[in-house]
């Protein structure tokens, strides 16, 4: 929903306050209080006003203070708004805002043992906001941006970058333009796994279809059959599928193949349903399934359109405006 350039200075206006009233208060010395940057008056358009904001947004936090992160919510707040400001911005601005604020934290203050606490607590925020699979604003893209400046920075040694190190070669996997990382799976077949002649393993590169919806289940996920009980109630997606234009391709990525057997008849016939007999997908090592269900997109190419999609809709969205001949 747009803010009004007035309503917008009224967000800001609130997290100062509340910077400064619900600061941990100490004997020593009062709380720490933050506020975020005013508009300037040339400034006319709420896209000129975020995309300021988006630059200048940390310009005044007191990133060298020990406060900024010991103070109970100080820096969560001030994240938690910048978030949402962000998210009225492009990708690529969001991605240099957030590596512009980690070298910041990891900067600002005198003291090297403190700069790396803080750039650590600020990293932990990015995560949470842009990683995890419950977040509304998660997008990879902009939590590579931050790894990548975590892989570089000078205050981790090479143990502490293990695991961005890990975490930044999987989220560049699979990137939107990118071509999606193939994989073996076998298809369902009836009596399988009791019949001696099991389908034969195939590739996703070897599915031919002008859309393909890959959907990643798990037995007995309460999520993953609302998602698919969303897909099948989908006009345009229905429509699709009927006219061969999609395919929708479920993935069982675990070891239970009976258990997964049984489970086939609640899913859709008009899809294929697969399982991955090598473990490719369930070592971690081709899709990062931090969460399941995990819906991608590609197109006739095998080119990702929508990795890790939010929602349905969002599927829907592209699709509409992908598949202009609809």
């Amino acid at each position: 929903m747009k803010l009004s350039l007035r309503s917008l200075s009224l967000v800001l206006l609130a997290v100062a306050a509340g910077s400064c009233m619900r600061g941990n208060q100490t004997k020593e010395r009062p709380p720490l209080t933050f506020t975020p940057p005013a508009i300037p008056t040339p400034v006319t358009s709420e896209e000129e006003a975020y995309r300021h904001l988006a630059l200048h947004y940390w310009d005044k936090f007191p990133f060298g203070d020990s406060l900024c992160i010991r103070q109970e919510g100080f820096a969560d707040r001030a994240f938690s708004t910048y978030a949402e400001l962000l998210k009225k911005n492009e990708t690529d601005m969001a991605a240099e805002s957030i590596t512009g604020m980690l070298s910041m934290a990891g900067t600002s203050a005198d003291d090297p043992v403190l700069r790396k606490e803080v750039l650590l607590k600020f990293f932990s925020l990015t995560e949470y906001f842009y990683y995890h699979p419950n977040s509304p604003y998660r997008d990879d893209r902009v939590f590579s941006a931050a790894l990548e400046y975590m892989v570089h920075s000078p205050l981790l040694d090479t143990m502490d970058k293990q695991r961005h190190l890990y975490l930044l070669e999987l989220s560049l996997k699979n990137r939107v333009g990118n071509r999606a990382e193939n994989f073996s799976f076998v298809r369902a077949v009836k009596n399988f796994p009791y019949t001696d002649d099991p389908s034969s393993p195939e590739t996703l590169y070897e599915l031919k279809s002008g859309f393909l919806m890959i959907l990643f289940i798990n037995l007995g996920c309460s999520a993953c059959q609302k998602t698919a009980r969303e897909i099948r109630e989908s006009a345009l997606l229905s429509r699709m599928v009927r006219d061969k234009t999609l395919t929708i391709l479920t993935i069982y990525p675990d070891r239970d193949l009976e258990g997964w057997q049984k489970y086939l008849p609640e899913l859709p016939p008009e899809w294929i349903h697969g399982y991955d007999p090598g473990g490719d997908i369930r070592n971690g090592s081709l899709y990062d399934l931090k969460a399941i269900p995990s819906i991608y997109l590609l197109d006739r190419s095998a080119r990702v359109l929508v990795k890790d999609a939010l929602s349905v809709p969002q599927i829907e969205e592209v699709l509409s405006q992908e598949a202009y001949f609809l």
